[in-house]
């Protein structure tokens, strides 16, 4: 058992409270899939709970635990142990990205696509365009390291896109909002 001294706030725990996730909720609902906290020894730790980090205490298996380095912040922690796996994982276990590649960040400046922007400029990734719904958002995806950004709303993304690779087509599209998007990016 884990004292919760932080915990992530993720778009799927909004969908969980108004029961519009993928599977039905059932009450009593404590959303919250990861947590910073110390456990019995004091310790900082980061955890997946799956469920329940919102509460004051959490329990979480062993396996799923891990402690936070000095200079770490909570913050910091929460956003790899979920968004940063996340990310490392559509990179490089799903895409297999190779250095050179190009590759196209949907929702760039969002929690999974923050960090796949930074992780995709660390593995050498030829060029990388991230998406984003306003100006703001993409002026963030530039400043993390996209070398450019795209209104997913432009009247033809797949155009866009092209275009934003020096014409060519890209090896890597992180694709994670769906409907027009989704089409415009097969």
């Amino acid at each position: 058992v884990y004292d919760v001294t932080a915990s992530g706030v993720n778009f799927a725990d909004t969908h969980q409270t108004e029961d519009s996730y993928l599977a039905p909720q059932r009450l009593p609902l404590v959303p919250g899939a990861e947590f910073a906290g110390t456990g019995p020894d004091g310790r900082r730790v980061v955890g997946l709970c799956g469920a329940g980090g919102y509460a004051e205490r959490v329990a979480a298996a062993d396996v799923l635990v891990w402690p936070i380095p000095d200079g770490v912040s909570d913050g910091a922690a929460l956003a790899m142990v979920l968004q940063g796996v996340t990310a490392w994982h559509l990179l490089r276990t799903s895409a297999h990205l190779a250095a050179g590649e190009s590759v196209v960040v949907h929702a760039a400046a969002g929690g999974v696509g923050t960090v796949a922007v930074q992780l995709a400029r660390a593995f050498g990734a030829g060029r990388i365009i991230a998406t984003a719904s306003s100006a703001e958002k993409r002026e963030l995806a530039l400043s993390l390291g996209a070398d450019v950004a795209v209104d997913p709303a432009a009247d033809d993304l797949t155009a866009a896109l092209r275009e934003a690779n020096g014409g060519s087509r890209l090896d890597v599209v992180l694709e994670m909002t769906g409907g027009p998007v989704f089409d415009a990016s097969l």
